[in-house]
């Protein structure tokens, strides 16, 4: 256990439903099961190192926030053991931790206490968590008087403040606005690279393939799928796809602001290459978007994503500019860039746009553009699929031997 912070090992958990509180009560006077059994988890085990990441997925109901619970011992699991090294601070539900008629500051002096600060780094620490959370006159007057996402600010701020080693957070991400989204990714990220250790429960599977080294897939209480991150949360989206055509997952989605949007998407064109708007084409042909954004602050730095999904809800596919020399972009108010492929090598059906526009990490959508429709890609002739590929055959005598066939080197497409 000495190089790992958390370990779990069989964990259990069994909850008992009652119809009523009065079958509780009866149960409890005259001694006969009134209950039913409900198991949120079943045998659950992992390991997670010293300064790791892991991704906790799976559906609402998997037993996620059940598991996140009894890592941070909050609850008890019935059966199996949870092993922890290091202070744990934890997000879970709003409010959770917090008395509702204490003050903010009040309840964050109480949290970082409880996380093990003293009095004197307490009162040093005030101040860093008051700001980070920006809840102006409302630090000073009682928590039950804030907003979820107020009540999620507090949160956040306390327990990324209290030099915990290990951070457990779970949906924190999925509330409030987006310029506070920004805010805590970034944290969390620089929380991470300094060595600490994160559990990090979402439904975003962008932030889980991109923040995390591993995940754990949880199916109805138990380990669907778990090792590295982006194998597990490949194998999880396509559990999600056989299981209902619509789609039910997004891989990033902006946010509710409150006016502090760092950038806007103000145009989005597809087209072929000649700038001017098209929205019919044929396999093979060329493809062009144009996506321009403006900011505020030219001193921010920004990706570019264009994605392109069928109208089914279908992810084709997606690409960014991470990996240009030009990117991110930073400097100027106004930015306008094409994405071109030459090829198009979608081979029929209807197709939606997504233009996203992110921050310097290409982690946080500060704003999403999608064309419906986009564009539609028709065959000439009945087709197989969706992907036309370039490809080539080759016309070989039966006894002939694989070596003497032609290399695959210079594929043309076929006619």
């Amino acid at each position: 256990m000495s190089e790992l912070a958390v370990r779990a090992d069989r964990v259990s958990k069994t909850y008992r439903v009652y119809a009523s509180g009065a079958d509780r009560l009866r149960e409890l006077i005259f001694r006969r099961p009134r209950h039913q059994e409900f198991r949120a988890l079943s045998d659950v085990s992992f390991e997670l190192p010293r300064g790791r990441a892991l991704g906790l997925i799976g559906e609402n109901g998997a037993g996620k926030s059940t598991l996140l619970k009894i890592v941070a011992g909050t609850t008890r699991a019935t059966s199996g053991t949870v092993e922890r090294r290091g202070t744990v601070a934890s997000i879970l539900e709003l409010g959770m931790g917090f008395h509702p008629e204490f003050t903010g500051r009040e309840n964050a002096r109480l949290n970082a206490a409880i996380l093990g600060l003293g009095p004197s780094e307490i009162r040093r620490r005030i101040p860093e968590i008051a700001d980070f959370a920006e809840l102006g006159d409302f630090f000073d007057r009682p928590v039950r008087t804030y907003s979820s996402g107020m009540v999620l600010r507090l949160a956040f701020a306390v327990a990324t403040h209290g030099d915990a080693e290990v951070l457990i957070v779970d949906e924190a991400l999925s509330v409030g606005d987006g310029y506070f989204q920004k805010k805590s990714v970034d944290r969390i990220t620089e929380f991470h690279r300094r060595g600490g250790t994160l559990l990090f429960c979402s439904h975003a599977m962008y932030y889980v393939a991109l923040l995390c080294d591993s995940a754990v897939w949880l199916k109805n209480g138990s380990v669907a799928a778990q090792g590295r991150a982006l194998p597990v949360v490949r194998e999880y989206e396509s559990f999600l796809r056989k299981k209902e055509p619509a789609r039910e997952f997004e891989t990033a989605r902006p946010a509710a602001t409150d006016g502090r949007k760092p950038a806007r998407l103000t145009d989005v064109v597809v087209h072929d290459g000649s700038g001017y708007p098209r929205t019919e084409f044929a396999a093979g042909e060329a493809l062009a978007v144009d996506v321009a954004f403006e900011t505020d602050d030219p001193a921010l730095a920004f990706h570019v994503r264009v994605g392109v999904d069928r109208d089914d809800g279908m992810q084709a596919f997606a690409v960014d500019t991470r990996d240009e020399a030009w990117a991110p972009l930073s400097g100027r108010r106004r930015y306008r860039v094409r994405l071109v492929l030459p090829e198009l090598p979608l081979a029929q059906g209807d197709f939606e746009v997504y233009a996203y526009v992110g921050d310097e990490k290409a982690l946080h959508v500060h704003d999403v553009r999608i064309l419906r429709p986009g564009f539609t890609v028709a065959a000439p002739e009945y087709v197989v699929g969706v992907v036309a590929p370039r490809h080539q055959w080759t016309l070989a005598e039966a006894d002939d031997a694989p070596e003497a066939l032609p290399a695959a080197g210079g594929v043309a497409a076929s006619s």
